[in-house]
């Protein structure tokens, strides 16, 4: 038991959402005992066991859409239903655990330091990278990396569900995260850079002439157009544009102005 949720941890921080499937009731000669418990992965693999047979292949199923609902919900089964001579019933609840959204602040400086404190309000767990030591106090022990910011530890970062907000001191530091990124191979949901109107026209210039793709996901400039002026109005600018891209609303971003 205490592995099976441990490997729910390491899931959902790599990252990535999974689902336990728990035998919560039963009656007649059901396969699996009460707590009896599953993992699902979002390729179906699966680890524990909740009894075998059509019970399981057909939770395996089910768990795949929860994927798709991302709701936790409790499924009664009549076994000779699903083909298990049997009979009895199964009752199954579907534990949604969503993968943790991480955002990757790239410059520690007072607009990172403003969006770091308020991130983890709406549940993203908060990496900040820069190559200064001097920010160094502004930050929890673990969640400050120095390294060269032409260089990034991409191998630290998670797989997927990543956001990043790229605000460094140096607009050629900018520029080489942002390509770093662009070319990793993670998946990331959003990327933000800050900068004027006149920077992003050359950003993208430099990356058109580099035959670089401009995705979908880039905002730049980052943040809602709401006026924002000082450290703590822009952070709550970008995280507001973050949520419109969790939400799947559209939003007032900054980057239609280009």
């Amino acid at each position: 038991m205490k592995n099976l949720f441990e490997l729910i941890s390491r899931t959902t921080v790599s990252g990535q959402a999974c689902v336990l499937v728990t035998v919560v009731e039963i009656s007649g000669a059901a396969p699996g005992k009460v707590s009896f418990k599953m993992l699902v992965l979002p390729d179906g693999k699966t680890n524990g066991t909740i009894g075998g047979g059509s019970l399981e292949a057909r939770s395996i199923q089910d768990a795949l859409a929860v994927f798709q609902s991302q709701k936790s919900e409790l499924k009664r089964y009549d076994l000779e239903s699903i083909g298990m001579t049997c009979g009895g019933s199964s009752t199954l609840f579907f534990d949604y655990f969503p993968a943790r959204r991480t955002l990757l602040i790239f410059g520690g400086g007072h607009c990172g330091q403003a969006l770091y404190k308020v991130a983890p309000q709406i549940g993203f767990h908060v990496r900040v990278f820069d190559n200064r030591p001097e920010p160094r106090s502004q930050f929890a022990a673990g969640d400050l990396t120095l390294c060269d910011l032409e260089n990034l530890p991409i191998d630290s970062f998670p797989e997927s569900n990543l956001f990043a907000a790229i605000m460094t001191y140096n607009h050629q530091f900018d520029y080489t995260v942002l390509r770093q990124l662009l070319t990793c191979g993670k998946s990331f949901e959003y990327i933000g850079l800050i900068g004027s109107i006149n920077k992003v026209k050359e950003t993208k210039k430099r990356l058109a002439e580099e035959k670089f793709a401009i995705p979908d996901y880039f905002y730049s400039p980052i943040g809602l157009n709401i006026g924002a002026q000082t450290p703590a109005e822009i952070a709550v600018a970008i995280l507001g544009e973050m949520v419109g891209v969790i939400n799947k609303t559209e939003t007032d971003s900054l980057r239609k102005k280009v």
